[in-house]
C-alpha cells in the first residue's frame, strides 16, 4: 500500500484495481439515492467522512458535526447526511466510487486523494469539473477574490487532473521534518536549526561530541524513513532529469514514469547524480543509533511489539533527533513534552557537501496535502440526484466548511491537536502549531520522484528495497553490494508493472 506518509490518511495510487473492492462494494449503502425520500423542496447532501474518523458523532468529527448543524440551520432546505468510510484505501475507495458509478448510485462528496487525481487514473465523467465555481467569489471568504485563491498556492498543482480540471478540494497537508530536542540541541551548544545538509551533519558532530546519540532512522515497518529519504533526495538531485522521464506529466511521477526512468538510466546507480542519494545515506550512518530496525516512524505511540513507534526515544533523551510526520506534534505533546521539542525540514543539499546539488528545494515533496478535508463532488452520470442545483448547493456547503475560522476548528478535531496544516489562507493551528507550518514548502514543490520503496511498481519491490535499505543503514552490505542488488531489484520491478500494466517501455527487456 501506498501509504507510507503516515498513520492516516495515506496517500494511495490507483493501479487499475477496481475488481479488488467488487466484494466489498455489496456491502456498502447507496448513497446518492437517498434524496427521493426526502421531504418536498428539501436537498439532501450525503457526504463522506474523512476515512478512519468513526461517524459523524465521533470525537475526531465533532466540529464537521457542529458546523453541519449550523449550515442546515441558516440552511433549512438543506440537510447534510455524513456517511462513514469503511475502505481502508483510496484504492478501493475508489474502486468502490467507479463501480457505483455505472448506477449513477454515487455520494455527492466523496473523499477523495490527489495521486488518482494527478495521475488521471479515475475515468472520465465521474468526478465533477469544479474549476467554474472555484473561479467564483466564495461567499464565506470575501478576502479573496476568488474561492480557489482562498487556498495556498502550493495546493494549485495537486488539485488538477491531467486535462487541467480543478477535481479535487484540498484543505490540509501533512508533512514529515526532522523533530529535535531542544535541551539536546542546547546540551551541544547548538543555538539553531541547520539550513543545510553541510550544517547539518556539523550539528551531529557536536551532539555526538557531547556525548548525545544525533539519530535513529527507523528502517523498519512501513519503510516510512527509507521512502521518504529516497523520495526528498530524488526530487532534488535527478530535477534535471525529470523532464526525460515524467511521460504522464502529473505532479507525482507514476509507475509509468518510474519505469520509464530505470529504462532510460536515469533510476539506477550507474547514474553518478542517483547513487549520490544513497551515498548520502551511507554518510550518515556514523550518527545514527543502532537498531532502526525495530523502529516504524508510523507506526502510533502505542504499538506495544516491533517495528515500535520511535517517539519516546526522543522523549527519554536517547536520541537528539528523529524524522517523523505533522501528526507527531499532538502525539509527543500526549507524551508530556510539550514546549521541549522542535522540528526543522530536512536541510537543503548544496555543493559544499555534494557535486550534483541542484539547488531544487525539495520542500514539500514528501506528504503534500493528504490531510482532512480530501473532496471532490461527483458529476450526474455517477450519482442521478446531482442536477444543477444540487450541485451548487453541495460547493455552497465545501465552501462553507473551508472556510478560515471553521477549517481551523474542525481541523484541530480531526488531527487531535496541529497534525494537519491548513491550506486555507487565514486558518489557524492550534498550540505548537508553527513549528509544522515551517514545514510548508514557501513555493510550488517541485516534481516528486518516485522510486521501489512507495509501492508505485510493485509491493513485491519495495519490500526487497526496504530489506536492501535496512541493511544497507546498519552497515551490514557495502555500497557496491547495495548498487548491485538495488539496481536488480528496480529493473525487475519495473519489468513487473509494465506487464502487469500491459505497457511496453523500450529498454526494459
Amino acid at each position: 500500500m501506498r501509504g507510507s506518509i503516515g498513520p492516516r490518511p495515506a496517500t494511495v495510487r490507483i493501479a487499475g484495481a477496481v475488481s479488488a473492492a467488487l466484494a466489498v462494494v455489496g456491502g456498502v449503502t447507496a448513497c446518492g439515492g437517498s434524496a427521493n425520500g426526502s421531504p418536498s423542496g428539501t436537498i439532501t447532501i450525503n457526504a463522506q467522512l474523512p476515512p478512519k474518523t468513526g461517524p459523524v458523532t465521533s470525537a475526531q468529527n465533532k466540529g464537521l458535526e457542529k458546523f453541519t448543524k449550523q449550515y442546515e440551520r441558516t440552511h433549512p432546505k438543506v440537510r447534510v447526511d455524513w456517511h462513514q468510510i469503511s475502505f481502508p484505501s483510496i484504492t478501493e475507495a475508489n474502486a468502490a466510487l467507479v463501480t457505483r458509478a455505472s448506477g449513477g448510485d454515487d455520494p455527492d462528496i466523496v473523499w477523495e486523494q490527489y495521486g488518482p487525481v494527478n495521475s488521471g487514473s479515475i475515468p472520465d465523467g465521474i468526478i465533477a469539473d469544479l474549476t467554474p465555481y472555484l473561479k467564483q467569489k466564495d461567499p464565506y471568504d470575501t478576502s479573496e477574490p476568488t474561492w480557489l485563491s482562498t487556498f495556498n498556492s502550493i495546493d494549485y498543482p495537486y488539485m488538477k487532473a491531467p486535462n487541467g480540471q480543478y477535481q479535487v478540494i484540498l484543505s490540509s497537508d501533512v508533512a514529515t521534518g526532522i523533530y529535535y530536542s531542544k535541551a539536546a540541541f542546547a546540551k551541544a551548544g547548538i543555538t539553531g536549526t541547520p539550513k543545510t545538509f553541510a550544517q547539518w551533519i556539523s550539528d551531529m558532530k557536536k551532539l555526538k561530541a557531547s556525548g548525545i546519540t544525533p539519530m535513529l532512522f527507523a528502517s523498519g515497518g512501513t519503510n516510512c524513513n527509507p521512502s521518504w529519504w529516497e523520495r526528498k533526495m530524488s526530487s532534488t538531485l535527478l530535477a534535471p532529469y525529470v523532464s526525460k522521464i515524467d511521460v504522464d506529466h502529473s505532479q507525482v511521477l507514476t509507475g509509468k514514469d518510474v519505469a520509464t526512468g530505470v529504462a532510460d538510466g536515469v533510476l539506477t546507480t550507474k547514474n553518478p547524480a542517483y547513487a549520490e542519494i544513497w551515498k548520502l545515506l551511507g554518510s550518515l550512518r556514523p550518527y545514527f543509533a543502532s537498531g532502526g530496525s525495530q523502529y516504524d516512524a508510523c507506526a502510533t505511540p502505542t504499538t506495544s511489539t516491533p517495528p515500535l513507534s520511535p517517539e519516546s526515544l526522543l522523549v527519554k533523551g536517547k536520541v537528539a533527533m528523529l524524522w517523523g510526520g505533522s501528526w507527531w506534534g499532538p502525539q509527543l505533546n500526549a507524551q508530556g513534552y510539550t514546549g521541549k521539542w522542535g522540528v526543522f525540514s530536512v536541510p537543503a543539499l548544496t555543493k559544499a557537501t555534494t557535486q550534483y546539488a541542484t539547488g531544487v528545494n525539495a520542500t514539500g515533496t514528501v506528504g503534500g496535502p493528504n490531510g482532512d478535508g480530501q473532496w471532490s463532488i461527483t458529476t450526474q452520470r455517477a450519482d442521478h440526484t446531482m442536477t444543477p442545483q444540487k450541485t451548487k448547493a453541495v460547493v455552497d456547503f465545501l465552501e462553507y466548511l473551508t472556510s478560515p475560522g471553521r477549517l481551523s476548528a474542525w481541523l484541530a478535531d480531526e488531527g487531535q491537536g496541529p497534525a494537519f496544516i491548513p491550506l486555507v489562507k487565514g486558518a489557524t493551528l492550534p498550540g505548537g502549531g508553527q513549528d509544522l507550518q515551517s514545514l510548508l514548502p514557501a513555493h510550488k514543490p517541485p516534481t516528486t520522484v518516485e522510486g521501489l520503496l512507495d509501492d508505485v511498481l510493485t509491493a513485491s519491490g519495495s519490500e526487497t528495497g526496504g530489506r536492501l535499505v535496512e541493511q544497507y543503514v546498519n552497515g551490514n552490505m557495502s555500497f557496491s553490494s547495495f548498487a548491485a542488488q538495488w539496481d536488480s531489484a528496480m529493473k525487475n520491478a519495473a519489468q513487473q508493472w509494465a506487464t502487469q500494466n500491459h505497457v511496453t517501455i523500450h529498454g526494459l527487456g
